[in-house]
């Protein structure tokens, strides 16, 4: 063999080496976000996870202690969810597609304005999205919180056709804005966001809160 091609495929090898050694070690989860079944009670499981049931340190078992936390603040013309205690995970691989998936505590209003009492005296509000990150010991408290609901995002583009084949007709379609159209199945306690372009974003909420 020769010499010079001998020291290049050596060099090669040892550079490779360094390279993996210095990845983190990737762990494959086999849910799909059409995998979604609900109880006679209303209890929605999807992801390994029941809603309203499966807390947050249950969920770190399942996606590890990588997540963020943090506590997000809506503009104050929004009619919904205006303050959400939300655990992001990012970087997931789920059945082999890098996803993002981002779970809402299920927490009530004076407990959710308690916190942003704390928080917005500390004053460490990002000023662009309102979005206050929990530091450690704050987030510690708020492990055994239930899961209310979960936004998956993909980092592809699954498609109407795919998601039609997967979920079916959606019981109804409507316009958010000029580029988000939602598809809703609320039977499973689904939403839908559909982008031009763009991922679509999988929203599940617990049913029984649904109905309260």
């Amino acid at each position: 063999m020769n010499r010079t091609f001998l020291i290049f495929l050596m060099i090669g090898s040892a550079m490779l080496i360094a390279v993996i050694g210095t990845q983190k070690p990737t762990i494959q989860h086999d849910y799909a976000p059409w995998d979604v079944t609900s109880s006679e009670q209303g209890a929605l499981h999807v992801f390994g996870i029941t809603l309203g049931k499966t807390t947050i340190k249950q969920a770190s078992q399942v996606f590890g202690n990588s997540a963020e936390t943090q506590f997000l603040v809506a503009p104050s013309d929004s009619k919904n969810h205006q303050r959400q205690l939300i655990t992001i995970y990012k970087d997931l691989i789920i059945s082999g597609v890098i996803s993002e998936l981002r779970l809402t505590h299920q927490l009530d209003k004076h407990k959710l304005n308690e916190l942003y009492s704390i928080l917005s005296t500390e004053s460490n509000a990002q000023d662009t999205q309102q979005s206050y990150i929990i530091p450690a010991e704050l987030k510690a408290q708020y492990l055994s919180t239930p899961i209310a609901s979960i936004t998956y995002i993909p980092s592809i583009n699954y498609g109407e056709d795919v998601i039609l084949q997967r979920f079916g007709t959606p019981s109804e379609e409507l316009a958010k804005s000029d580029t988000i159209t939602l598809w809703l199945y609320p039977e499973i306690g689904l939403e839908i966001q559909l982008r031009p372009n763009q991922a679509e974003h999988f929203i599940y909420t617990d049913l029984k809160s649904i109905t309260q």
